[in-house]
């Protein structure tokens, strides 16, 4: 198939545009199409140089400069893999996750994967402050941005605090609305600790990403404005698609 064809769903070829240039056009076109956002990787250059009927050379100056423009990154010995814009999530004392989202024009939505109650695992009944053999309600979801997945959350919540919270998440009630209902009006983050670990199967299956990419780890623990325990969290987050952001500074 001649290359002009091959190129006709981007903008009509340009004289005097070189044909390395217009490769890489077409593939930024892609890319910000979500083209290859099932697996977030291109075609090996073998497969490129054939769909374009061009030589690996004039293809590598097209991949020259993707990379350069940061819309790819190269992995050695793996292949080509757009790079996802970064998102900043903000960790402060008011963290919400709606909001880091929307504050930087993205979209932010929820999949409820499991809701539970179950007994407090150690660390959460420590952090909760909780009695021995207490139950807790342990929520976990899938977070997206403009539906794409960032992280995976579990949370956890006393169970006799908050009973019946699963029942009204489960009918999509928000959960600051929730919180309110059982008399919580507001609430901040009293710590958050941060680590890194290497992805399951699974979790790299919800998150959409390989295994061999680490990920972004934080623990927290939510209080009243009475300074008592209401919700303890690990989440996790896409480490080439979240960058944590630390804010010292005083909040209200």
């Amino acid at each position: 198939m001649p290359f002009g064809q091959l190129i006709s769903h981007a903008p009509g070829r340009r004289s005097g545009v070189s044909v390395w240039r217009q490769i890489a056009d077409t593939l930024t076109t892609e890319i910000r199409d979500r083209t290859y956002a099932a697996t977030g990787r291109l075609p090996g250059e073998v497969e490129l140089s054939a769909r374009f009927a061009v030589n690996r050379h004039t293809l590598r100056q097209a991949v020259a400069a993707l990379q350069t423009e940061g819309l790819i990154r190269i992995e050695p010995g793996r292949g080509m893999f757009v790079q996802h814009e970064l998102l900043d999530y903000a960790l402060s004392r008011r963290t919400r996750f709606s909001e880091n989202l929307l504050r930087q024009g993205f979209l932010p939505s929820k999949q409820l994967l499991t809701a539970l109650e179950m007994p407090a695992p150690e660390r959460a009944a420590r952090e909760l402050k909780l009695p021995p053999g207490a139950n807790v309600l342990m929520v976990e979801t899938l977070d997206e941005a403009n539906d794409a997945p960032i992280g995976l959350a579990t949370a956890y919540y006393p169970a006799l605090r908050f009973a019946g919270l699963l029942e009204m998440l489960s009918q999509g009630t928000r959960t600051t609305d929730i919180l309110k209902h059982f008399g919580v009006q507001d609430y901040v983050r009293e710590q958050s600790r941060i680590t890194t670990q290497m992805p399951n199967d699974e979790t790299a299956r919800l998150l959409k990403q390989p295994t061999s990419r680490p990920l972004l780890c934080v623990e927290s623990l939510d209080v009243d404005m009475d300074g008592t325990p209401i919700k303890y969290g690990e989440t996790v987050f896409c480490g080439d698609r979240v960058q944590l952001v630390v804010n010292t500074g005083i909040e209200a």
